[in-house]
């Protein structure tokens, strides 16, 4: 069975995402050993058109499903075959943004149509909820390949599949505002009918990598924490 790991990259990934990943590709392989992977990677500023191009690899590899990393994530050796244990057409994970405050990245639509956050709290995770949601991040998230040909059979209705361009950045209906490719790709595939799903307890064990930069007021502010630390 055919996995293929697809990594949007800018630059040099992240030290701890490259350990997460090796550990990954070990602990798949050793435990399910008729798995084959193959990892994708595409070094570019322009998200949308790596991630096109990166399906469109995944696809002329026949593979069955797509995993999807970012490469500013940690998360369990064991994350591709939990995900791959629910049999879902698409199950990934919610994390926090990089962004202070930070919140959520998965969302619902309510029985208004209007957006609401998913939380991902520790007594979900410890429920082992997998709850189902318009979209989640694509930082881990796996796709069934299957559902393309779910997926094709309605984009032939409309533009075509030649030129089908599911990360290009819609526009949130009734705003100026733009969704983020990922959002704008789980809008193409809830079109479809295909339905979107957070692990919450593997949720709960990923980290997005957040850069900080520190300054003297940091360390001003953190005088007393530092001065009573045990060295």
């Amino acid at each position: 069975m055919k996995v293929a790991i697809c990594i949007p990259r800018y630059g040099d990934v992240k030290g701890a995402f490259a350990i997460s990943l090796a550990r990954l590709v070990s602990h798949s392989l050793r435990t399910r050993p008729e798995l084959e992977i193959e990892i994708f990677s595409i070094s570019s500023s322009d998200l949308p058109q790596s991630r096109t191009d990166l399906l469109k690899d995944a696809i002329q590899w026949q593979a069955r499903y797509l995993l999807w990393l970012d490469a500013d994530h940690v998360f369990p050796p064991d994350a591709l075959l939990r995900l791959i244990g629910h049999r879902l057409a698409v199950v990934g994970c919610n994390y926090p943004r990089r962004t202070a405050p930070t919140g959520p990245v998965a969302a619902r639509l309510d029985d208004q149509g209007k957006w609401q956050h998913v939380w991902t709290t520790e007594a979900l995770a410890k429920a082992g909820a997998v709850e189902e949601v318009a979209h989640v991040g694509l930082g881990l998230c796996l796709m069934d390949m299957n559902i393309l040909h779910q997926v094709k059979a309605e984009v032939e209705k409309g533009v075509g599949w030649a030129q089908w361009a599911p990360f290009d950045r819609k526009l949130l209906p009734g705003t100026n505002a733009r969704m983020g490719e990922d959002a704008s790709f789980f809008a193409e595939l809830r079109s479809a009918g295909v339905a979107i799903h957070v692990d919450h307890a593997l949720s709960w064990q990923v980290g997005h990598i957040h850069d900080q930069v520190l300054t003297n007021a940091d360390a001003e502010a953190q005088k007393e924490a530092w001065l009573s630390r045990k060295t």
